[in-house]
């Protein structure tokens, strides 16, 4: 075989190679996808009587009854990233596992979060849908749990490995603690995390410990 035929060949071996270490790495986590994964954060949010967002409209009365809180563009532990500005909120508890992971990232490696993604409404889930193949649906028993507005995505782009890893572990052991749902992916390199209501009474315990 020439050398010019080897080269499509190596190159497909390194991405499959890639791809198989990414899959590695997020199983042993435990923040690998499922095929259940959709239906788990609908039964969630079913659970707790999470409303879905749909349109802008809505999202701007749960704002004014206070069912979702402002998340500020950019703070000394995170900043948003192409995210517009009617759709910068989350549930109040959601908000405050950002702040508070922000604020454990940057004491720890002087560099700020990057947050690509929080509330989505059906319309804008629908537009995803039309352009990323890998998106959620806007609708049925395995919509996206971004509509609830307690869920956000956690960037790895331009995150070092050690920044990567202390995540990971940050998640799974909060995940454990049956606090919050998260998935590591790669297409989009982003942590997804959607937070449970509980999250406030875990904060709770460690404060009043």
């Amino acid at each position: 075989m020439s050398t010019r035929a080897m080269v499509p060949l190596l190159a497909l071996f390194v991405l499959m190679s890639t791809a198989a270490i990414r899959a590695a790495v997020a199983a042993r986590s435990g923040l690998v996808a499922t095929a259940a994964s959709q239906r788990i954060q609908n039964r969630r949010a079913d659970a707790q009587n999470l409303s879905r967002m749909r349109n802008a409209r809505m999202v701007l009365r749960f704002r004014h009854l206070g069912l979702l809180v402002p998340v500020r563009t950019s703070t000394p532990w995170y900043y948003l990233h192409s995210i517009p500005a009617n759709l910068r909120y989350l549930r109040p508890w959601a908000r405050l596992f950002l702040t508070r992971l922000g604020r454990e990232f940057h004491a720890r490696f002087g560099t700020r979060l990057r947050i690509p993604g929080l509330i989505r409404t059906m319309n804008r889930q629908q537009r995803l849908e039309q352009i990323n193949v890998n998106a959620a649906d806007a609708t049925g028993p395995e919509r996206s749990s971004h509509l609830t507005g307690a869920t956000l995505d956690i960037s790895k782009r331009f995150m070092q490995p050690a920044h990567a890893r202390w995540v990971r572990h940050v998640l799974t052991e909060l995940r454990d603690q049956d606090v919050l749902y998260a998935i590591e992916e790669f297409h989009q390199p982003c942590f997804h995390v959607m937070v449970y209501r509980s999250y406030l009474d875990y904060v709770d315990r460690l404060t009043a410990g």
